[in-house]
């Protein structure tokens, strides 16, 4: 008595796999065709973005000094104060919309 002809849950393992792989690569094809379209990362920042972050990265540098350094106090402050910063998404209640035509009997 070798076994059953048809193994089914040794056909259901591979058929898993199989899939599990093909899920793999296809989430990988995605994400290296993605890759090709954006822009490199130092193209996409904005000036003030770049001179904050470049004076955080020489504030750095100064370590301990950094405490006593006036524009490093500064360039902390606006640090905090964007990454602290609320900003709500505009709701359809804050902007008025026009009342349908059926209503305005």
């Amino acid at each position: 008595m070798r076994g059953r002809l048809l193994n089914v849950p040794a056909i259901g393992r591979a058929a898993g796999f199989a899939l599990v792989a093909a899920a793999i690569i296809a989430a990988a094809v995605h994400f290296e065709h993605d890759g090709h379209h954006a822009a490199p990362p130092a193209t996409r920042l904005s000036s003030p973005v770049e001179s904050l972050a470049s004076e955080m990265s020489r504030c750095q540098a100064l370590a301990m000094a950094a405490k006593d350094d006036t524009a490093c106090e500064a360039a902390w402050a606006e640090n905090r104060r964007r990454f602290f910063t609320y900003r709500p998404a505009p709701s359809a209640a804050a902007t008025p919309a026009a009342a349908p035509n059926s209503l305005r009997q």
